[in-house]
């Protein structure tokens, strides 16, 4: 592989890194309370990082540090309280609660453990993921779901860096197919169930970030299969 193509390479590494590393911060988000040092760490973001980002993820960050400019001690309870209002449903008895399962959103009865739930739960079989069962959630809770598209970028960066370009592919194809399938069908509504039922702006921000992240992921997937295909034309499945 001659230099500047090596370089390309190094940068697609980069730039997946940080895709996957993005995703599982928000799975991290919607599958747990926040400590106070990452209440902390969130406050003290230098929101410049963001400039090139979409206007959703910078609109969203915006909400999540106005809502921390004045920190207290009692922060973290009052996240907590809306975390658990918000995404458990807890003391919510007249509005939908945005219960984060692919399922309630895509099924006809609004119901835990549909279609989805088995859909998802064999890619994640296929590829030997195996969601915390002790937690006893879904497989199709969202968090799960944002770590599943961070594990197949880890791998497509596996192909990339050894230069087996086929593989790479393969797995490039996957995220863009599981974008399509299975986050473009219900991020929108989970988003829009967010804004109506949560308490504190800073989870209206997370909503922000979350449907911002995933469409321009969209357009992020679909450009790396298109650069993994031209490097398997190029060099065929290993590049020296």
């Amino acid at each position: 592989m001659e230099g500047q193509d090596a370089r390309s390479v190094a940068q697609l590494v980069e730039l997946n890194v940080g895709r996957a590393t993005f995703y599982r911060t928000l799975a991290y988000y919607y599958l747990h309370e926040l400590t106070e040092e990452q209440i902390e760490s969130i406050a003290s973001q230098d929101l410049e990082i963001f400039e090139d980002a979409s206007s959703l993820i910078s609109e969203g960050y915006a909400d999540m540090k106005a809502y921390l400019r004045r920190v207290d001690t009692g922060t973290r309870q009052q996240l907590a309280v809306d975390y658990a209002h918000t995404f458990l449903a807890a003391g919510n008895y007249e509005t939908f609660a945005a219960t984060p399962y692919e399922s309630v959103f895509t099924s006809e009865e609004g119901l835990m453990m549909q279609d989805a739930r088995d859909e998802v739960y064999k890619m994640y079989c296929v590829e030997q993921m195996q969601p915390n069962e002790e937690l006893r959630i879904p497989e199709d809770h969202v968090s799960f779901e944002f770590e599943f598209m961070a594990l197949l970028i880890d791998r497509l960066n596996d192909g990339l860096a050894a230069g087996d370009f086929e593989r790479a592919l393969r797995y490039a194809e996957r995220c863009r197919a599981f974008n399509a399938d299975h986050q473009l069908n219900w991020i929108d509504d989970l988003c829009d169930a967010i804004v109506d039922v949560a308490k504190t702006v800073f989870y209206v921000g997370v909503s922000k970030i979350t449907r911002g992240f995933i469409h321009d992921e969209t357009d992020v997937a679909s450009d790396m299969e298109e650069v993994c295909r031209e490097l398997v034309e190029a060099y065929g499945s290993a590049a020296a």
